[in-house]
């Protein structure tokens, strides 16, 4: 399918787009705000018409902590769009479950969850959510573009939507060529913050002389993907909100991950606010 004049297609599974048609922009409105306002969150998209699932409101934490996951070997991640689609749908469904039954994930569970991608992908961006103002989804993702609206709440339906600005998971071998290098700079373990982390495919792919000595800190804007992350990595701190407007501790040995893209000026930290870095700056820097 044509790409609009901002889509990139990395590696054949990610994509940075421009929005989708989903009412998400990846760049800064031309700005009237004086210098010292906040900058405004994302875009919300405009409303789905829902067809089934009431509110719901999120359900207690497991009881007990589980094991954090560990990949090995690959995500074995489905060919198709729509099969991608239908393993999102099923991680979401399945998270909901193991939340509601205030239990930790058993490994084949997570190895499940692991294949939640998001829907930063233009196709299934495109396919999953209703253009504002159609009523219908794209022909042929009818079944999926429902599920999802009766698996999820209206809040966490416009995040996820609005959220595909930057829902671009990083593939396994880069991972693993970051901590490559890593461990021949001689880190040897420490306090890790990883700003945008996603499902988690940095500390599941920690080397394993890593993990005893180390401790991961996590924030995610995306509460359905922060959901399914403290699943897959229950002994991590992970924090659900903005990384642009959290309140961390300035006491970690070790930053990691692939920042969102985006021309999205970042003013909301006061001590970063005179640089005007565009996000994915603010995140590095």
């Amino acid at each position: 399918m044509a790409q609009d004049p901002f889509t990139l297609d990395l590696f054949g599974n990610t994509a940075l787009s421009s929005g989708l048609g989903l009412g998400v922009t990846a760049f800064a409105p031309s700005s009237t705000e004086g210098p010292d306002d906040d900058d405004p969150p994302p875009t919300t998209p405009a409303p789905a018409m829902r067809n089934g699932a009431a509110e719901r409101r999120p359900a207690a934490p497991p009881a007990e902590r589980g094991e954090n996951f560990h990949l090995i070997g690959m995500r074995q991640l489905a060919r198709s769009w729509k099969d991608r689609a239908r393993d999102n749908l099923a991680a979401i469904r399945l998270s909901a479950e193991i939340e509601q039954a205030q239990r930790s994930a058993t490994p084949e569970e997570q190895s499940a969850l692991i294949k939640f991608t998001g829907f930063g992908a233009a196709d299934l961006a495109n396919g999953i959510f209703r253009r504002p103002g159609e009523d219908g989804f794209r022909k042929g993702w009818e079944a999926l573009g429902t599920g999802l609206v009766d698996a999820v709440s209206n809040a966490d339906y416009a995040s996820l939507a609005r959220c595909t600005q930057y829902a671009h998971f990083t593939p396994e071998f880069i991972v693993r060529a970051i901590w490559a290098g890593l461990l021949r700079l001689g880190w040897r373990g420490g306090r890790v913050l990883e700003p945008g982390i996603g499902t988690g495919l940095f500390p599941a792919l920690m080397p394993e002389g890593l993990r005893a000595a180390s401790h991961v800190t996590g924030v995610e804007l995306d509460p359905v993907t922060a959901r399914i992350v403290r699943l897959l990595q229950p002994r991590a701190h992970i924090v659900t909100g903005d990384f642009a407007r959290v309140e961390l501790p300035a006491h970690f040995d070790l930053a990691i991950g692939n920042p969102p893209f985006s021309d999205r000026t970042v003013r909301s930290d006061r001590a970063f606010r005179s640089l005007g870095l565009r996000l994915h700056d603010y995140f590095i820097a």
